[in-house]
This record gives C-alpha cells, structure tokens and sequence, in this order.
C-alpha cells in the first residue's frame, strides 16, 4: 500500500509538470464576441438577420487559451448601422484593434469569421397617425377628471412597407392599468412593437388629472320645439328640477344656461295628455344626470 501510495504522488507529481510544460507552448483556438447593432437610421429596416457574434481564431500560449476557456465573458462590440448605410458592408477584419481590446497582450488573432457583415437596408413609407391608449384607468371612489386625459405626443410617425402602411390607422400603447387614481398622475408608456414597424418616438406620456365631485341641483327651463306658427303651447310646469355630479372646480361655472331641456310639439298625441321631456343639450365633464320630472302637462291655444 505504501509502494503504491509514493507511486501515486511522483504520478500526480509528473503529470503537473508535464501540464505546466505543455502549457506554456502555443496552441489555437475559436473563441466568441457578441455584437451589439445600434443606430438603425430612421425611416429604415434591416431586411435579414445579421450575425450576434464574431467567431475569432486566436493564437497564444496554452495559460491564457486556458483562461478563455473557463469562461472568460466578453462585452459586446457595438455596430453602429448609420455607418453602412451607403457602403452596406462591414469588413470584419477593420474590426481587429476593438477585438484586441478584449484579449491579453500576448494573443494574436488568426482569423475573422464572418469576414463581413452584410446591411441589406429597405427603406420605409411614412405617416402620423394618433396614439391610442389600451388598457383601464380607474379612478377612486368620489374623483373625476378635471381635463381631459392627456396624451403625449398626440400623433406619432410611423415607418412601415407600404402594403403594411396602408392597414395600420393607430399607434397603440403597450396595455395600461392604473387603478385607484385620485392625485395627478404622469406616467410614460411604450407603444406596442411591430414587426417592420418604427415609430418617431417610441414611448408617450400619459397624464391624468383628477379632482372630487359633488351633486348639484338646479331648476332649467324647458323650452318647447317645432311649434307651428299661429299657436302656443303652454307647459305645466315650465322648467324640470335636474340633478348631476360635477367636479369642484367647475361647481360654480355650471348653471341652468349649460343644459337644454325641450318638449316636441310633434309629440303631442290624441291618446296621451302629457309631454316627454328631453334632455339635449349638456356641458362637458358633467355625469350621472337625474332629471326629476319625466312628463309634462300641456295646453294648445291659439295665438290672438
């Protein structure tokens, strides 16, 4: 056992050594870097997919091919997409003084692949189009909009194939849930991706201002339609109590004036003695109205 013991250790012993002699020879290797595309020109879309990484054969001694093996990362090479616009094609081999910067001193590059990458661009029609909100806004118990929900930008550019351009009627955001709103919000949303597709901006801003409600009640005038000429028609009575929720801010500039309540002389009929009453005319921001009376009496007289 302990014949076998010693034999075991000078084993372990020559086989390191061996390793480390081995290692300091110079070995090849393929290793990997990401590409990272950025500034696609506006008004474009590239029509193939380009390679996410550039295969490197390198040369170097066996420690630093060691290190790359056991999991060296690497950060990836941006490609910026302005620059090919015309020429269309990237040379990978210009590339090699940014893929030095990723390896050590000693390493020398062999190879590129691919040894270029080609842009085949396709340029874009354009239209605005107005953006849409998807999604709930709720808002909590005793609010309501004091303005109307605001969107912006309102219309956006979008960038798409004609035959797709022609289909396409609203930027839609990506779905919305803001619940229990009571404060001003402000938030930004991003539009929805389509294939293809590019927007002039790629996100807008929501905002939704709120405020408390109250009721009000107010006695309006009701007005009578379509009378021919030559009579009156006398209404019992002549105005209808209404009643409404408004926000606080616009309690006092809400009056009778705002609201067009009227009966129909045409409505008159042999069989009914009483006229319906229509509410047709209401201010904006204005909900849940109640009207307390739904008829009316009448009277036909001729005019003297």
């Amino acid at each position: 056992m302990k014949d076998f013991l010693i034999f075991l250790f000078f084993l372990f012993v020559s086989s390191s050594l061996w390793s480390l002699h081995a290692l300091r020879k110079d070995y090849e290797t393929v290793i990997q870097i990401p590409l990272k595309y950025e500034n696609l020109p506006q008004g474009y879309v590239q029509s193939e997919k380009l390679p996410d990484k550039l295969r490197i054969t390198i040369t170097d001694r066996g420690t630093s091919l060691l290190n790359y093996r056991l999991g060296k990362s690497f950060f990836p090479i941006s490609i910026d997409m302005s620059d090919y616009v015309d020429s269309k094609v990237a040379v990978t081999s210009t590339m090699k003084s940014l893929i030095q910067r990723h390896l050590n001193t000693g390493t020398q590059i062999v190879s590129i692949k691919p040894d270029s990458l080609i842009f085949k661009f396709h340029k874009l029609k354009y239209k605005k189009v107005p953006v849409k909100i998807i999604g709930k806004i709720d808002l909590e118990r005793q609010y309501t909009l004091c303005d109307s929900i605001v969107v912006n930008p309102r219309e956006v550019t979008i960038y798409a194939p004609e035959n797709m351009l022609d289909t396409i009627s609203f930027a839609y955001t990506e779905p919305v849930n803001f619940l229990h709103v009571k404060d001003t919000l402000s938030q930004k949303v991003n539009l929805v991706a389509m294939p293809n597709v590019e927007y002039s901006e790629s996100e807008i801003l929501v905002e939704v201002k709120t405020e408390m409600y109250t009721e009000k009640m107010l006695q309006v005038p009701i007005y009578v339609e379509n009378l021919p000429d030559g009579l009156n028609l006398r209404i019992f009575p002549s105005y209808v109590d209404l009643s409404f929720y408004v926000g606080i801010s616009r309690y006092e500039k809400v009056d009778a004036s705002s609201f067009f309540v009227s009966v129909d002389y045409n409505d008159i009929s042999g069989e009914n003695r009483k006229l319906p009453i229509k509410l047709k005319g209401v201010p904006n921001r204005v909900f849940h109205i109640q009207l307390k009376q739904k008829n009316v009496d009448y009277l036909v007289e001729d005019k003297k």
